[in-house]
C-alpha cells in the first residue's frame, strides 16, 4: 500500500492510512474498519496487537477478524 507511510494533520492530530485496510485513521488509534491498532507511522509488530502486521493483512484479505 503506497499510502501507508503518508501522514497529514487535521486540527493538530496526525492522520494516516491504516496499513491493514487502507482507511483513514488517527495515529495511535484503532481502525474502525478492520480493528488494527495503529502504532504510529512505523506500525511495528507487537505492542497492543496480538497479530503481526503481515498476519493482520492476510486475515483482512481473507475476511477474518483482526486481533
Amino acid at each position: 500500500m503506497e499510502n501507508s507511510k503518508k501522514t497529514w494533520k487535521i486540527d493538530g492530530y496526525t492522520w494516516l492510512h491504516c496499513p491493514v485496510c487502507g482507511k483513514e485513521v488517527m495515529d495511535y488509534d484503532i481502525c474502525d474498519n478492520c480493528g488494527w491498532q495503529n502504532t504510529g507511522i512505523i506500525n511495528h509488530d507487537g505492542g497492543p496487537n496480538c497479530m503481526t502486521l503481515e498476519e493482520a493483512k492476510k486475515a483482512y484479505a481473507e475476511g477474518r477478524e483482526i486481533n
